[in-house]
């Protein structure tokens, strides 16, 4: 063997010994993206935007009371702080999930967020709507509006609260997306992330819960479920592993997966994210 030859040979023998004491970084099991429950689902970079997992993210279904996410979104922007909002028979009168409003009544624009937010109510949804737009029809121009300025095309919102319309319909990637606004709204995000609170109206007080489940997911900040018979459940979380920030949205899936469905898509995204985020400011 010559001498080149010699070198040559060593040289690819260090390379290799070199290649196995580098651990990989993602296990072959890792590599393997899982199924998840859910007809629909997506994770996304909660900073970037960059799509991890993805199943049918794209593809139209209903999003239930996900949309309240909107809602607050677009609550937030219109009503100055500490506005009172007016409740009307049509108001008072949604289907439930309610706070329990009686036309007349008075809620201030903190205290619907929080009902809207934890307890998903749908009587404080339409008080937000009217009080808001002047009417359903008139908010749900603002919804579709909103969304289109974030560049959402696969969207069409017709309530404020996520109850059944045929013609309304996001995706998962969509709603993602509307969550990623949503974490820029600190007045959002304080109520998302609260578990027990105290609200009240001109007419009662009450102590709420939040029905999102904190302890089902280890890495999750907060989320809000979702259910009608048409959509099924859905369900949106926000998650961070260390730096690592995600957003994960499951739709028409089950009771029993819906929490298991999210850490799946948000455990095999952490897992594959280039790097570490470093946190914008004010987050």
């Amino acid at each position: 063997m010559s001498t080149i030859n010699k070198i040559a040979a060593t040289l690819l023998s260090v390379l290799f010994l070199i290649e196995g004491m580098v651990p990989n970084r993602i296990s072959a099991a890792e590599s393997e993206v899982p199924n998840i429950v859910g007809v629909y689902g997506v994770a996304i970079d909660a900073v970037t935007g960059e799509i991890l997992y993805n199943k049918n993210a794209h593809s139209k279904a209903f999003p239930a009371s996900m949309t309240k996410v909107l809602t607050a979104i677009i609550l937030d922007e219109q009503i100055k702080d500490g506005t009172l909002l007016r409740v009307s028979s049509h108001a008072a009168n949604q289907e439930c999930l309610c706070l329990g409003l009686t036309a007349g009544e008075m809620i201030s624009k903190q205290d619907a967020m929080k009902a809207l937010l934890l307890l998903s109510a749908n009587d404080v949804a339409v008080t937000i709507a009217e009080n808001t737009a002047g009417s359903e029809e008139g908010f749900a121009v603002l919804m579709n509006q909103r969304v289109k300025t974030w560049g959402l095309k696969n969207s069409q919102f017709v309530t404020s609260n996520g109850l059944h319309d045929p013609n309304y319909y996001t995706t998962p990637y969509d709603m993602a997306l509307i969550t990623k606004e949503a974490l820029k709204h600190p007045n959002v995000l304080k109520v998302m992330t609260t578990r027990k609170t105290m609200i009240k109206t001109s007419k009662k007080e009450k102590t709420i819960s939040n029905l999102f489940k904190f302890h089902r997911s280890p890495n999750s900040i907060t989320g809000k479920p979702g259910f009608t018979n048409a959509a099924q459940h859905t369900l949106l979380e926000y998650l961070k592993q260390g730096n690592k920030e995600v957003i994960s949205v499951v739709m028409k899936t089950d009771k029993q997966s819906k929490y298991m469905d999210i850490q799946t898509m948000a455990n095999y995204s952490f897992a594959h994210m280039k790097s570490e985020n470093e946190f914008p400011e004010g987050r």
